[in-house]
């Protein structure tokens, strides 16, 4: 079940706070899930992400806006994140679920849209950075959830129609053993969500938190349980890379 528009805001509040505290322990370490990344560039990315939702959530904007780069080096990326967040958690309880707000996908342009999609943003992120120190918690099982829906029925779609080759007529099927199937179907065309089981290419089992993280791309696919032919992950992950 999606989250309440309020439990996504407080999502967004507590992941990003969490993201703020692995930051400020070390700007210099390594976050390994995310390339060649250190904690200072995770910092700025993740503001730069909220400042442009805080401006379309807060300015109630109805037109497209451009991706601004991040700042090159801010004095401080802590400060730099938690003024970011303080803004986008303030823009967002200004407005409710149906709020209008442009946004990049097909779906309505209301302020759900942006609530959950920086929902799945900092919990995925703060994974990174607390994976960056060795410990990382493993995702709220009722967000991972909502997370999948939203990878396999908003994000998947993107990735495709940039990436068709690699991702062109295979089954995926990904299993949450605390809850949720996902059966996607994925060809040069597009992306289909199937209701129904049928013969996958290749089927994950795992914890949701896990099942997630893995098609980020954040944990190895050989943590989890998989059976069929695993070369179709191996080019999953090559292709999502968000």
């Amino acid at each position: 079940m999606t989250p309440s528009y309020s439990e996504l805001v407080a999502a967004v509040r507590g992941e990003g706070e969490a993201i703020v505290t692995s930051g400020a322990v070390d700007l210099d370490i390594a976050v390994p899930t995310c390339g060649d990344w250190r904690m200072r560039d995770l910092l700025v990315h993740v503001g730069s992400v909220y400042r442009r939702a805080a401006t379309v959530v807060g300015d109630r904007v109805t037109t497209e806006v451009a991706w601004q780069p991040p700042p090159d080096d801010p004095a401080d990326p802590v400060a730099y994140l938690q003024e970011a967040l303080d803004d986008l958690v303030e823009a967002l309880r200004s407005a409710d679920a149906e709020t209008p707000a442009w946004n990049w996908s097909p779906l309505p342009d209301v302020a759900e849209f942006w609530a959950r999609r920086m929902a799945h943003e900092s919990a995925v992120h703060r994974y990174d950075a607390q994976r960056a120190h060795g410990l990382a918690q493993p995702i709220d099982a009722d967000l991972a959830h909502d997370g999948m829906d939203e990878l396999v029925d908003v994000l998947l779609p993107r990735i495709v129609t940039r990436d068709a080759p690699k991702l062109s007529d295979a089954v995926f099927a990904f299993s949450a053993a605390d809850d949720g199937e996902w059966i996607v179907q994925t060809s040069a065309d597009g992306v289909e969500r199937l209701s129904a089981t049928r013969s996958a290419g290749v089927t994950v089992r795992g914890p949701g938190s896990s099942v997630l993280l893995a098609a980020y791309g954040r944990v190895k696919w050989v943590s989890l349980e998989v059976t069929g032919d695993e070369s179709l992950l191996q080019k999953w992950s090559e292709s999502f890379r968000f």
